[in-house]
């Protein structure tokens, strides 16, 4: 894949330039980058990265627990996480110096899923059973803990928990039954649908259901000794969302530019591109990316106190006293928003099918 790193970056400045004056900068994202995330090397194929002056490069790790400490020492510019461990050790007093400054799934896009002829109706049917995850670092599980407690289901004790990893090899677990339930991102299920697999999404409460998920994270150092960097970051982000939410068959096609090795061949390419899209669209309609229409990637102080407080009710964190404002900053979406939409879609709509 075009410039990937995988595992643990090194320490390096943020101020580093390519040959062609481009800053360079990391983003990481667990797990592997792929096009079931496709936004942002599409944004990064189509120049937005470089119109800001950057280039990326795409790291990844198996987790939130494994970026999270990358992000806060500087290693790893930017990371797409799950805010729950940040949260969790601020209320230790033990607050990691990052920011969430981009709020990337602002709805939870984390399922519990089951085979569609599973006995398992509810998440209280999961009393006795076993249940896959992605990686027991996975930022999602502090609050799938919580969401599984409120229906009488204790972590570890009524439910097995097993790490399965994700893809084919995690869906084969749950269909050879050595785990009963996945709990997984919903774009894992519409490709596990797509490969031919019947499942049951389990209900979920409206009241975890509507907690945002993933946001971008730096570091406080870089918020104060490069604050337009951040700015120029989030702004590129937001057209490369704007550009994918415009055609995702496009988007998708356009991952093969980031990696050439993930285009299959020709037999298989029109049921590639046709999964693909599905997945990116299954995933803006869940966090509603198609209702936007300006002010991408803002937080709300309410949700995050909403957040904290069911991280509060699940003994997740044993106090709500501290500053929820010192988790995330609003400051640079009037910066992140001034570009021109319509022009983002009109250059999508011109590019060739």
């Amino acid at each position: 894949m075009k410039k990937i790193a995988v595992g643990l970056a090194l320490l390096a400045s943020s101020n580093v330039y390519a040959a062609d004056g481009l800053e360079k900068v990391r983003i990481g994202f667990p797990p592997a980058w792929s096009a079931v995330e496709a936004a942002i090397p599409f944004g990064d194929t189509l120049g937005f990265f470089k119109e800001e002056g950057l280039e990326l490069e795409y790291v990844s790790v198996q987790g939130t627990a494994v970026l999270l400490p990358q992000v806060a020492n500087g290693s790893v510019e930017f990371g797409i996480m799950s805010p729950d461990l940040s949260v969790i050790a601020a209320a230790k007093d033990e607050k990691f110096p990052i920011q969430f400054f981009y709020n990337f799934y602002p709805r939870n896009i984390f399922e519990i899923t089951v085979l569609a002829d599973s006995d398992i109706k509810t998440l209280a049917d999961l009393k006795g059973k076993k249940m896959g995850v992605g990686a027991l670092s996975w930022g999602n599980l502090p609050m799938s803990r919580l969401m599984l407690g409120d229906a009488g289901v204790t972590w570890m004790k009524d439910v097995q928990v097993m790490p399965v990893g994700v893809g084919p090899a995690a869906w084969q677990r749950m269909k050879s039954g050595s785990v009963d339930a996945l709990n997984l991102p919903a774009p894992q299920n519409v490709m596990m649908e797509k490969d031919g697999t019947a499942i049951r999404r389990l209900p979920i409460p409206e009241e975890f259901a509507n907690l945002f998920a993933n946001g971008v994270a730096t570091s406080e150092q870089l918020i104060q000794s490069n604050p337009e960097l951040v700015e120029r970051m989030g702004r590129a982000i937001a057209k490369s969302f704007v550009a994918c939410a415009t055609d995702t068959e496009k988007c998708v096609k356009a991952y093969w530019q980031v990696d050439p090795s993930s285009r299959p061949d020709a037999a298989n390419e029109a049921k590639w591109v046709d999964t693909f899209s599905a997945v990116n669209d299954g995933t803006y309609n869940i966090i509603g990316l198609y209702d936007i229409k300006e002010n991408f990637g803002q937080y709300n102080k309410a949700d995050w106190e909403k957040f904290v407080q069911k991280l509060h009710e699940g003994e997740q964190i044993s106090t709500t006293d501290f500053d929820v404002e010192t988790l995330y900053t609003n400051r640079f979406i009037e910066g992140i928003n001034n570009f021109d939409a319509e022009a983002v879609r009109k250059t999508v709509q011109q590019l060739p099918n």
